[in-house]
């Protein structure tokens, strides 16, 4: 498993210019449902989430410069076009969510786990951000993987907080 996540951090570095954080051990992360597997998660979330802001940046670039007006205008609407809405009451819950103590987890956590796997099966499904991951324009983007990826953590360290 572990050449798996080596193969894709090579990956996302050589093609995307993004470099995962460092994955700690799983004692260093903490117990499952705590506060420090929570942190990372929300720190991976961040990074992805910068990450694919700036792939978008550069294929709304490229678009604005196609003298296309079709791709112009697709062009304005930016990830938050791509990515539906999710983003914004993603990034809500996660402040009400704060650093992941118990009582919030229990407070705000299925609330933000359902905001999350609504996001993460509308990734899994949108022309949209299929159409953004495979555009022919030579930019590298990759909204399912990398925004789904931290997703995923996010989700399973809410699980785990939920479950204590």
């Amino acid at each position: 498993m572990s050449g798996r996540v080596d193969d894709r951090a090579s990956w996302l570095k050589q093609v995307l210019g993004f470099t995962l954080p460092p994955v700690r051990s799983r004692a260093a992360r903490g117990t499952p449902g705590s506060t420090a597997r929570w942190k990372a998660a929300r720190d991976a979330w961040t990074a992805a989430n910068e990450a694919v802001d700036g792939q978008i940046s550069a294929l709304q670039a490229v678009l604005r410069n196609s003298g296309n007006d079709t791709l112009q205008e697709i062009a304005e609407f930016g990830l938050s076009g791509v990515t539906g809405n999710y983003r914004v009451p993603l990034a809500a819950a996660l402040v009400e969510l704060g650093a992941g103590d118990p009582a919030a987890m229990q407070k705000a956590g299925p609330k933000t786990l359902k905001i999350i796997n609504d996001f993460r099966s509308y990734l899994e499904t949108s022309e949209k951000v299929g159409v953004c991951d495979a555009n022919p324009f030579g930019t590298p983007v990759s909204i399912r993987a990398t925004l789904g990826g931290a997703l995923a953590e996010l989700a399973a360290s809410l699980e785990a907080g939920l479950r204590r």
